[in-house]
């Protein structure tokens, strides 16, 4: 894993952020910094001197120099603008770097010791002039490592502490916190050392030591001059200091997110699938599959009618269709198409507005927005609209009445009888009106009846039979169909409402899910290179 990786983490999460809503710019920076610093070439890291007024910067600076780098004196603020000391050799190396930094006072040194390390002196955080405080807050974000002084009268400074100490602590790798004019204090300078200590541990801050400091002609420097020249490679803290400052805008993030311990499933599996039911058998009760079914099997018994029922078959068929009355209850494609008519959504879309509402407390106020979003009561309207209307048009596409080769069967039966019912007819007519001779069917009960008269009702029961054939055939036909049309568009209307439903949330998991895992892919290069020796900047 390298540097690079951290920061295509850190640019991925931002990504996902910005589709939460989230607030990225103070990442954004983090990236910008980290890619503008990785551009600079030479071997020396940045190390700032921050403290308040009068607790001895400038001269800490000049201890370390042997001489005049940067003017102290008792008139406060002293240092209005930074001052730059560098290696003379490193000078010309350095130059974009502190251009970058805005850095225009630079003095420089041949010091071999300080070869790796420019370092610079910066106005007072507590400053009584607003330009100074706010040239420490731009370049702090900038710098790689930081020495917070601060004095026997000024190292529980409530400035120095919450606003620096507690904000950057988390975000610089390598720091030290110097106590100076210990020679003020005598032997009580342990005692302080302690107490200081003992109060960042308080606060949390462990990663910062405490150094013991005189800057006078006379005084001690040891302590600071030694850590600084401890032999630490300068490509080392520069790229620490980067993931630092990484790490600490992935953990915003996070923070922001509601990821800090895990990137679980806003909704468990079994919420979503109680959801999805509820939603879906709503939505079917507005669209009215039993009324689907029973059009469906009218159609089919509509459809079987020419086929099966012989010429009254065409003619009642005509009839039908020419009033209009086969779209009214024998029409399921129409039927399906006009399920606006038949109620709202509002019980449709409750079970979803529940759930989410009952899980906006549980998640960060930064995040409710977008979550909030996936029950805005026009957009979610439209979206289980536009799943029904797409459930409904992929379904009304095969929505095809059965047909069987039993109607024509039974329509050709119905043809014969037809014919010998026009036979009958003509027969008893004969009878009636030209008086031809008949012979007769002795019938129990009722006694001799005509014979005509027996053929004409055999048919009759013949025709009838046959046409309860054909609708018990069609009705069965079309009760299949039915129970299969409905069942496919069950699960079409699932499917559909599945993707509407849920697919906004799906977004918003995945984001936070690719936020915590930036985080923990900087966590584990931060983690490695407090081990390693030496780690690839690229």
């Amino acid at each position: 894993m390298t540097l690079s990786a951290c920061l295509a983490a850190l640019e991925d999460a931002v990504d996902a952020a910005a589709a939460l809503g989230l607030e990225t710019s103070r990442a954004r920076a983090a990236l910008e910094n980290a890619r503008q610093r990785l551009g600079f070439e030479g071997s020396a890291y940045v190390l700032a001197l921050v403290g308040g007024t009068g607790v001895g910067k400038s001269s800490l600076l000049n201890a370390l120099a042997g001489g005049v780098v940067s003017t102290a004196s008792a008139r406060r603020p002293t240092t209005g603008t930074p001052v730059a000391w560098v290696a003379q050799s490193a000078r010309e190396e350095t130059a974009p770097l502190l251009r970058w930094l805005d850095v225009r006072e630079v003095r420089d040194h041949t010091s071999a010791a300080f070869a790796n390390v420019a370092i610079l002196d910066l106005p007072d955080v507590d400053s009584t002039t607003p330009e100074h405080r706010s040239r420490v807050d731009e370049l702090l974000p900038q710098v790689d490592a930081v020495v917070w002084v601060a004095d026997p009268e000024k190292y529980r400074d409530a400035v120095l502490h919450d606003e620096y100490l507690r904000r950057w602590a988390p975000r610089l790798r390598r720091q030290l916190v110097v106590l100076n004019k210990a020679d003020r204090i005598g032997a009580d300078s342990e005692r302080l050392r302690e107490h200081l200590a003992a109060s960042l541990r308080a606060e949390g801050i462990e990663n910062v030591s405490v150094a013991v400091t005189t800057a006078t002609h006379e005084g001690d420097v040891r302590e600071l001059r030694d850590w600084i020249v401890d032999g630490v490679e300068a490509k080392r803290v520069i790229s620490e200091r980067i993931a630092a400052e990484l790490q600490a805008a992935a953990l915003d993030l996070a923070t922001r997110a509601g990821v800090l311990q895990d990137a679980a499933p806003l909704l468990t599996a079994e919420e979503r699938a109680r959801v999805l039911a509820d939603v879906t058998r709503e939505a079917a009760a507005i669209i009215d599959l039993e009324g689907l079914e029973k059009q469906a099997v009218a159609a089919t018994r509509l459809a079987a009618r020419p086929r099966g029922a012989g010429p009254f078959g065409l003619v009642t068929t005509f009839l039908y269709r020419a009033t209009g009355r086969d779209r009214v209850v024998a029409d399921p494609e129409g039927y399906l198409r006009r399920w606006r008519e038949r109620g709202t959504l509002a019980r449709a879309s409750e079970p979803i507005r529940t759930l989410v509402s009952d899980l906006l407390p549980r998640v960060p106020s930064a995040a409710r927005g977008a979550i909030a979003s996936v029950i805005d009561a026009e957009e979610l309207r439209t979206r289980l609209v536009a799943a029904i209307d797409a459930a409904v048009a992929t379904r009304t596409a095969e929505v095809r009445a059965p047909t069987s080769f039993v109607w024509s069967v039974i329509g050709a039966l119905q043809y014969v009888v037809t014919a010998g019912l026009l036979f009958a007819a003509l027969w008893i007519a004969a009878v009636f009106l030209l008086h031809a001779p008949f012979a007769s069917v002795e019938v129990p009960v009722l006694g001799p009846i005509p014979t005509p008269l027996v053929v004409l009702a055999a048919l009759l029961l013949a025709g009838f039979v046959l046409a309860r054939l054909l609708g018990a055939h069609a009705g069965l036909l079309g009760r299949r169909w039915a129970r299969r049309l409905r069942a496919d568009l069950s699960r079409e209307l699932e499917q559909r409402l599945r993707d509407v439903l849920f697919a906004r949330l799906d977004t918003i998991d995945a984001a936070r899910e690719r936020i915590a895992r930036a985080r923990a892919t900087i966590g584990a290069w931060q983690e490695r290179s407090t081990s390693a020796t030496r780690l690839p900047l690229t």
